[in-house]
């Protein structure tokens, strides 16, 4: 039986990568995790459009390391893009900075679409990338 646990574990983890969260499971930390930040890191205009409910723009990385600085080394930061891949790369950063508890968004903001989680549409005329 152990075996099986043992195949089941490296399977699940051949499937997701290292930091790699669903759709339901990000959604879930950002209504119940108090002080979870969440990064999109999807270009300007993308952000603008629509976006994650409360999500920051980090699409450049001095925009990114510019929100960071206030923030504890133990916060729990999501991160996501528009299908998954650039925000694996932010994960490298903020690992680098120091940051021990992030995740990123498995298939991005399409895939978050898709599984139809909710979207902020909100205009952001007015505002600039430190919004």
């Amino acid at each position: 039986m152990h075996i099986f646990g043992l195949f089941f574990l490296m399977g699940s983890l051949l499937i997701q990568g290292p930091g790699e969260i669903s759709s339901s499971d990000f959604y879930q930390l950002c209504e119940e995790q108090p002080g979870v930040v969440v990064f999109d890191v999807r270009p300007w205009a993308e952000f603008m459009e629509s976006r994650i409910p409360d999500a920051l723009y980090g699409g450049e990385k001095k925009v990114l390391l510019e929100k960071l600085t206030n923030l504890s080394d133990t916060t729990l930061i999501l991160v996501y893009c528009e299908y998954g891949e650039r925000s694996k790369a932010v994960l490298k950063i903020l690992k680098q900075q120091g940051f021990k508890n992030t995740r990123h968004l498995k298939n991005g903001f399409e895939g978050w679409l898709r599984e139809g989680f909710p979207v902020d549409s909100t205009s952001l005329e007015g505002f600039n990338e430190h919004y």
